[in-house]
């Protein structure tokens, strides 16, 4: 119960305002609508609090301390604080990836 409570969602107090919704719209318009780790333009962005609010509150509704995040790329940084190993991606896995997402973006390649 202990480990709960210190991830408890801190940042819930700040995503509830409107305040936040407008700092939302900014920080996607300056990250040009993109995830700042991988570049995907696809599904609803998260913004995420590079410092933590959980430790850092004075930087909640800094823009500076906030990036556009996908929901793939801000779970994995959010497990690495969390204290959970990094994923190892393997080259195979990787060109698996590379070869899914060029599908995706060109579904019927010339046989």
């Amino acid at each position: 119960m202990g480990m709960m409570r210190d991830w408890h969602r801190h940042s819930k107090r700040v995503t509830s305002t409107k305040r936040w919704q407008v700092l939302r719209h900014i920080v996607l318009e300056r990250d040009g609508w993109a995830c700042v780790d991988c570049g995907t333009r696809r599904g609803r962005l998260e913004i995420d609090h590079e410092k933590p609010v959980r430790t850092h509150p004075e930087l909640a509704f800094d823009p500076a301390n906030c990036a556009s995040r996908c929901p793939s790329c801000h779970t994995k940084k959010t497990r690495i604080e969390c204290g959970h190993p990094a994923p190892i991606i393997t080259p195979e896995r990787q060109a698996w990836g590379q070869l899914v997402a060029d599908l995706a973006t060109n579904p019927n390649p010339a046989t």
